[in-house]
């Protein structure tokens, strides 16, 4: 009598089948979980980097603002169109040694005024930066995109300095109920500031 030889069974088993899916979809779970979680992260991070970013920028333009300023008007507007004045500064700008057109001769400097007011964009408020030089057409920065709120405190003197201080306060976007309020202050290097009323 032959034998017939039957070839050996190739696959896997119901069995094995299932403990494979369970398996895989425990590792679905788990990465969905950690991709969910990073997504989480990363917004939150993105939103505490944007109210941090406020008053780096805010420093960089007021500081050298109010050093530089002759006459300060609270609550006036000088320079630019369109929004609610926080502060109007002005001073006398001369000419550099180092620029090539400058007239040697010009004693008296250029009227360099500066306005910071609020300015609403759509649905977001704006803190916004407007300079005029001369006769020219404003330059307009905005410093802050997304506020919530800006004042300007009057002078607090210090000496023979005056100090000014604005305080700005923007939407937290990871929490819809919380705001970041920071304030920044300047001391002028001009020693006849006044504060006008």
């Amino acid at each position: 009598m032959r034998r017939q030889h039957h070839a050996p069974e190739d696959g896997f088993t119901l069995t094995e089948l299932l403990v494979a899916i369970t398996i895989l979809g425990i590792i679905i779970v788990a990465i969905g979980a950690m991709i969910t979680t990073s997504f989480r992260t990363s917004t939150a991070v993105s939103a505490e980097l944007q109210g941090s970013r406020g008053p780096k920028v805010v420093s960089r333009y007021w500081v050298p603002d109010v050093e530089q300023a002759g006459v300060v008007t609270p609550g006036v507007g000088g320079c630019g169109t369109e929004r609610t004045p926080i502060v109007t500064m002005n001073s006398r700008v001369f000419p550099s040694a180092f620029d090539p057109d400058a007239d040697p001769g010009d004693t008296a400097g250029e009227n360099h005024t500066v306005t910071w007011s609020v300015v609403r964009n759509g649905q977001r408020l704006q803190l916004v930066r407007d300079v005029c030089a001369g006769a020219a057409t404003p330059d307009r920065n905005v410093i802050v995109s997304d506020l919530t709120n800006a004042t300007g405190n009057p002078a607090v003197e210090d000496g023979a300095r005056p100090q000014y201080t604005i305080t700005v306060t923007v939407p937290d976007r990871s929490r819809s109920d919380k705001t970041y309020t920071f304030s920044v202050t300047g001391m002028s290097q001009v020693a006849s500031t006044t504060s006008a009323p």
